[in-house]
């Protein structure tokens, strides 16, 4: 099984509900458990994400990604992102490449994001 191909399609889902804030489609993505860490150490469950969504407090001009890796672990499959993005959280900007780990936890015939992380790295 090429690991790669299963996950991009929804990797890909998933930068397209960011760009648009599309909360629709990110709770389909993200898991009811999910719990992401993000830039600043903050941690952010399914619900904390989906209000940044629906209050449009991450709005982004840009998510290019730069590189993508994915690695099986049992019923799970671990994706490991480069991107840059462009846009503002809040009043905060955002301007950089910035480094993502996702893990994705199979459900019934689709995969949704358990767990994940971002930090910038440029």
């Amino acid at each position: 099984m090429d690991y790669l191909k299963t996950i991009e399609p929804y990797e890909e889902a998933l930068r397209t509900a960011m760009l648009s804030n599309d909360v629709d489609a990110l709770e389909t993505l993200l898991d009811d458990a999910l719990i992401f860490i993000g830039p600043t150490g903050d941690q952010v469950s399914k619900s904390d994400d989906l209000f940044s969504h629906r209050k449009r407090r991450l709005k982004l001009q840009a998510l290019s990604v730069l590189s993508l890796q994915a690695v099986p672990l049992d019923t799970f499959i671990f994706t490991a992102m480069k991107a840059a993005l462009v846009g503002h959280f809040d009043s905060m900007a955002i301007d950089g490449t910035y480094a993502y780990t996702r893990l994705w936890k199979r459900d019934g015939e689709r995969w949704r994001i358990v767990a994940g992380q971002v930090a910038r790295v440029g």
